[in-house]
């Protein structure tokens, strides 16, 4: 197994606050978390408006099946792939924020489970079932208090740039005797952290999944791509640099 106790230089910034410090700063990061939860809750109920309050008018997301995508974008193909009959939802399990001692920038990771349910897939016993594909994430949001360049939105804390690492991927059946084919060669092709999320939406989506992700630390085991993607990326939260898109 690779160390997974020691995190790399510099993960932490060296004055950032994430525990108890100033009142004032415990309550800009409850405004955080606020705004992280509003991802889940506004894009699985299509409250769009309330979705695009979270972000920066410059901010990019990056997920399985955009990739790095302006945050207008995603809203759009969010919208698409639901008319297409797309349904993804998120459970939300906690999160965790440093914010600089001015309280203009700050890092959200947020523990939350994608969860994409999938129709129509073959079943072994014949005709069809249904199926959800679940990944346990952590999503990581790079806020900016906006500035007065931004008119009306000038000292709202914005996201410039959110991101997923994807650590733990399960398959469930929604009808316990309905099991789905799946092709266990092609299967093993993809990420673990997301592996059966990523089979079926290329499967049903007609999307080109991302294969290098970042995963979960004990992935450094293997050399794959996705393990070392985690701390390449816990680096950039720590050091928290003004616009994540440069790592992308």
């Amino acid at each position: 197994m690779p160390d997974l106790h020691t995190l790399p230089p510099n993960s932490r910034p060296q004055h950032a606050i994430r525990n108890n410090g100033p009142h004032h700063l415990a309550i800009e990061r409850y405004l955080l978390r606020e705004l992280a939860e509003g991802w889940p809750c506004y894009r699985d109920a299509c409250e769009w408006e309330n979705f695009r309050s979270i972000f920066h008018p410059e901010a990019h997301v990056y997920t399985t099946w955009t990739g790095l995508t302006h945050h207008d974008a995603f809203i759009s193909a969010s919208q698409a792939g639901m008319d297409k009959g797309a349904f993804i939802m998120h459970r939300v399990h906690g999160s965790t924020t440093d914010i600089n001692p001015e309280g203009t920038r700050a890092v959200t990771k947020m523990k939350a489970t994608i969860t994409q349910r999938f129709s129509e897939v073959k079943c072994v016993s014949g005709g069809t079932c249904e199926v959800d594909a679940e990944s346990d994430c952590r999503f990581i949001f790079f806020w900016e208090k906006v500035g007065s360049e931004y008119g009306d939105l000038e000292g709202q804390w914005r996201a410039r740039f959110v991101r997923h690492w994807y650590e733990k991927d399960k398959l469930v059946l929604v009808t316990p005797d309905r099991v789905p084919v799946i092709d266990h060669e092609r299967l093993k092709e993809y990420p673990v952290g997301y592996r059966h999320l990523a089979y079926l939406q290329e499967e049903t989506m007609g999307v080109k999944v991302l294969m290098d992700l970042p995963g979960h630390r004990r992935e450094k085991a293997t050399g794959s791509v996705n393990g070392e993607k985690h701390d390449f990326y816990i680096h950039c939260t720590g050091v928290g640099r003004r616009d994540a898109q440069q790592f992308s």
